[in-house]
C-alpha cells in the first residue's frame, strides 16, 4: 500500500506541476503594430510697427531707431537679421527723395520675441542722414521699410 501512496503522491505532484505550467501558458500574448501622427504647423510671418527715430534727422547725423516686432506663432522667436528693403520720404518742403536717408542694416542680433507676443528694439545709430541731404527735406517723414529674418527658438 505504501507504494501506492507514493506513487499517487508523485503522479498528483507531476499533474499539479504540468498544470501550474499550462495556467501559466495559457496566458495569450498580445503583440501590435501602428503609427502616430502629427502634423506641423506653417510658420507666420513676422511683422513690425512703423521704425521711428529718436532724435531728430538733418544732414550728417544719425539716430537711434525703435522697432515692434510682431510674432503671430505660437513659439518664440530668434531675430538674427534686419535689413531695410526701402525708405521713402514725404511731407519735406520740395523734392526729398528716401535716398536721402541711410539704414544700417543688422546683422547677427540675438532678438528674442516671445510665442503671440511682440517686443520692442532699440537700433542704436541704426538711421542717418546723408550729408549733402537734398534742401527739400526739411520737415520730410522718412518710412523705412524692414524685412526680418528669424528661426523657431528653444
Amino acid at each position: 500500500m505504501r507504494k501506492s501512496i507514493k506513487r499517487a503522491v508523485v503522479v498528483g505532484t507531476a499533474l499539479a506541476v504540468t498544470t501550474g505550467a499550462g495556467a501559466a501558458y495559457a496566458a495569450w500574448v498580445a503583440k501590435g503594430a501602428g503609427e502616430a501622427k502629427a502634423q506641423a504647423v506653417s510658420a507666420a510671418p513676422l511683422t513690425t510697427g512703423s521704425v521711428s527715430l529718436t532724435a531728430d534727422l538733418y544732414p550728417g547725423a544719425a539716430g537711434d531707431a525703435k522697432i515692434t516686432i510682431n510674432n503671430p506663432n505660437s513659439y518664440k522667436v530668434k531675430v538674427t537679421d534686419i535689413t531695410a528693403t526701402g525708405i521713402t520720404a514725404s511731407g519735406g518742403l520740395g523734392e526729398c527723395l528716401g535716398s536721402n536717408v541711410v539704414f544700417a542694416n543688422q546683422t547677427g542680433k540675438n532678438i528674442e520675441v516671445p510665442a503671440k507676443g511682440n517686443v520692442q528694439v532699440t537700433l542704436t545709430n541704426a538711421v542717418s542722414m546723408i550729408a549733402d541731404a537734398q534742401d527739400g527735406c526739411q520737415g520730410a517723414t522718412f518710412t523705412v521699410a524692414v524685412s526680418l529674418v528669424g528661426a523657431s527658438a528653444a
